[in-house]
């Protein structure tokens, strides 16, 4: 399967296994320096699911009316409102296979049960009510160890990229969280995705080498 086909389907896969609970937390400290926020790279797809949740939830899908991060908590304050989130909707959402299919499959805010999507998107839209700005808030799609599709949310902070996630009860910095990273929201544009991590890296360079080749 093509990079570019996998990071347009892959958010459709099955979401791995269920949310971790609040009773098994250690949390991992994170700390500015190279390598704490996710490389970023070219343009890439949106999931198809993404798109219908664009439809059916506009507001999630604004641009912050300012691009002023001052909004942005700092320090423990803000590590300590992503761990209350965090752990708040994985108790509160149960664990539920949906169809998987991107014609079928769609992403719901604080349904009662759901799957890994709908942690994320529950979980972003808390904190922006709360006041974290948009642009720190970026739905991202990764493929877990198993190669199985993904959805988490990465939280931009000024310590670096840290991640909620349904199949942990910690709040870790994205390198910790052992996954192949694929594509993310665009922090200019929420509407917008762009290839992130070894596989953006990888898909400029077969671009640039594609521009390099003589006809």
């Amino acid at each position: 399967m093509s990079w570019i086909f996998r990071s347009f389907l892959v958010a459709g896969l099955a979401c791995a296994g269920a949310a971790a609970k609040a009773d098994t937390i250690v949390e991992t400290p994170s700390t500015a320096g190279a390598g704490s926020f996710i490389s970023e790279y070219d343009n890439a797809l949106a999931p198809l699911q993404f798109v219908k949740f664009c439809m059916n939830y506009g507001a999630e899908c604004e641009q912050d009316v300012t691009a002023d991060q001052s909004a942005l908590p700092s320090g423990e304050r803000a590590r300590e409102m992503l761990r209350e989130v965090n752990r708040a909707v994985n108790d509160a959402i149960t664990p539920m296979k949906k169809p998987t299919s991107p014609m079928l499959a769609h992403w719901t805010v604080s349904p009662d049960a759901g799957d890994c999507n709908d942690y994320a998107v529950t979980k972003r839209h808390r904190l922006i009510e709360k006041g974290w700005p948009r642009s720190a808030l970026r739905l991202a799609v990764v493929l877990t160890e198993g190669g199985q599709g993904h959805l988490v949310l990465v939280a931009r902070t000024s310590d670096g990229d840290v991640v909620l996630d349904n199949l942990s009860s910690s709040v870790r910095p994205w390198s910790a969280a052992g996954y192949q990273w694929i594509s993310m929201q665009s922090g200019s544009n929420p509407r917008f995705w762009v290839a992130i991590g070894e596989h953006g890296a990888h898909l400029r360079a077969s671009r640039l080498a594609t521009v390099r080749t003589p006809s």
